[in-house]
């Protein structure tokens, strides 16, 4: 039996239809026992209208109960069809399909499928099983887009069904897993002068699994190589669990420098735990170069 673990939410992945879809649930189940067996509709019928699911394999601890992991695939309609504005931070941040806007403003319907009761199961068991399933659901279905809400990126269908199955054994390389944004800050308070230029990258995906994500806020370094350090530390976490402490220090883009991280709330939402990466002074940002180098920053 799994641990009760309270610092995960739920996993949502929206799948978007610029037609109405139906969803044949017997074709789901087909798909889905491809990838992991047993997994079967909690009504037990294969043709009823009722998008619900479980898998025996999967059983969590809430509150002292023992309770099954359940899956479900919802309908929902897009509320302002053509208006990206709600998308546009997810778009600017879908490194993996440049094109998405495109297609995401002529969809007018949604498929939501999502975990319950499944946020202590061990990370990577839940993430494949949200991944399985979001494939099979597009597998059946004309699905013109993938919005990935957990690590806020679109992926186009195809390419993450590919992806998926070429690394299957190895669920946090299939596109979607985890994402890793940059953001450019431009003032502090009344302050809009090139000083106060900073930038923000952050990695997504860790944190709806239970574990802390990454984040570094920095001025005066190539935001490329701050997003692949970024990128390598999330990757080994996937991989062999969280292992840094908190105010443990490794090299940094050059061996002579000596970067510490330390356990934060992150700076950009979603709320969530964050390893924070301190680059250090001229290279820090924000309230901490305030702190560091005994600058007011207002």
């Amino acid at each position: 039996m799994l641990e009760d673990n309270a610092t995960s939410r739920d996993y949502r992945v929206r799948l978007f239809y610029k037609s109405k879809p139906s969803v044949p649930k017997g074709a789901v189940l087909d798909n889905m026992q491809k990838r992991t067996e047993g997994f079967a509709p909690r009504d037990g019928k294969r043709d009823s209208d009722r998008l619900d699911f479980r898998h025996p394999k999967y059983v969590t601890n809430i509150g002292g109960k023992s309770v099954g992991a359940t899956w479900s695939i919802r309908e929902e309609e897009i509320e302002y069809p053509g208006d990206l504005t709600p998308f546009l931070p997810a778009l600017e941040q879908s490194w993996l399909w440049d094109d998405a806007d495109g297609v995401v403003g002529e969809c007018e319907h949604q498929l939501v499928v999502l975990d319950q009761t499944a946020a202590n199961m061990r990370p990577m068991d839940r993430l494949q099983m949200i991944q399985f399933l979001v494939a099979s659901v597009v597998e059946a279905t004309d699905c013109d887009a993938i919005y990935w809400e957990a690590t806020e990126q679109f992926l186009e269908p195809k390419a993450f069904v590919e992806g998926l199955n070429a690394v299957a054994a190895k669920p946090w390389k299939a596109p979607g897993a985890f994402n890793v944004r940059v953001s450019r800050v431009i003032g502090y308070g009344e302050r809009r002068d090139d000083d106060s230029r900073d930038m923000i990258v952050d990695s997504l995906g860790l944190g709806v699994l239970g574990w802390p994500d990454f984040q570094c806020h920095f001025r005066g370094l190539d935001w490329r190589e701050i997003q692949q350090i970024v990128y390598e530390k999330a990757l080994d976490v996937f991989e062999n669990g969280p292992k840094l402490q908190d105010g443990q220090a490794f090299p940094g883009i050059n061996a002579s420098q000596v970067w510490k991280c330390r356990f934060e709330e992150a700076i950009l939402g979603p709320p969530r735990k964050v390893i924070d990466i301190d680059p250090g002074i001229p290279y820090c940002a924000g309230l901490r170069y305030a702190v560091t180098a005994g600058v007011y920053v207002k």
